[in-house]
């Protein structure tokens, strides 16, 4: 389980062996959500989401009704 806080918003993500950074968030995504602003009016399409921290990240910001998530990997969802 990895445990984080960004943006100010607590996180919890479940991960899988066989993931993309299982561990912790990796430094591009942490680099990347630094600079990104989520406005209440964006759509948000989490391409390749992973173990999903960008767009839940997205959903707690903005609703989750604005937000779509999809991967490949049946073990990262």
């Amino acid at each position: 389980m990895i445990t984080t806080e960004i943006k100010g918003i607590p996180l919890e993500f479940i991960t899988n062996s066989g993931v993309f950074s299982r561990s912790g968030v990796d430094k591009g995504t942490l680099s990347m959500l630094s600079k990104v602003e989520f406005l209440p009016t964006d759509k948000v399409l989490d391409l390749g989401c992973g173990y999903g921290v960008v767009g839940i990240l997205a959903s707690k910001l903005i609703g989750e009704h604005r937000v779509i998530m999809c991967d490949i990997s049946e073990d990262a969802l």
